[in-house]
């Protein structure tokens, strides 16, 4: 039996807007906390590391270091690390040569808010 169901929904970013609104841009906007100075892209309210909640906002180059990297049928993903970011995030891969081991973040590619990865600059660093 198939049955189809509709699902209407609002996401609320909060606190988290200016991240939200960056990533939308392709822009890397990292959180970091005010009283261990962790910073943390995926952006977090609640710091990682001490567990403070006072953030500021950092602009990153938005440039990644490709950790691992997994191909499915129609799309590839890998587990990066920003420049400048203490955390590690998954993403969402976009015409990226699997020799290279760097990439930028770009803009999604659809609708729905996510962290997508694409080549980075011609002088990209191939892996050893």
């Amino acid at each position: 039996m198939k049955r189809q169901m509709v699902l209407d929904y609002t996401l609320v970013f909060g606190a988290l807007a200016p991240y939200a609104e960056a990533v939308r841009a392709g822009e890397a906007l990292a959180s970091v906390c005010q009283h261990c100075g962790h910073t943390a892209f995926p952006a977090r309210i609640v710091c990682p590391q001490c567990t403070g909640n006072v953030i500021a906002w950092k602009k990153l180059s938005g440039r990644a270091r490709i950790l691992q990297r997994t191909a499915g049928p129609e799309q590839t993903f890998a587990l990066v690390q920003f420049d400048g970011a203490e955390t590690r995030s998954i993403v969402r891969l976009h015409a990226i040569d699997p020799h290279l081991s760097h990439g930028r973040l770009i803009a999604p590619h659809d609708e729905l808010i996510g962290l997508w990865l694409g080549a980075d600059a011609p002088d990209a660093r191939k892996e050893d």
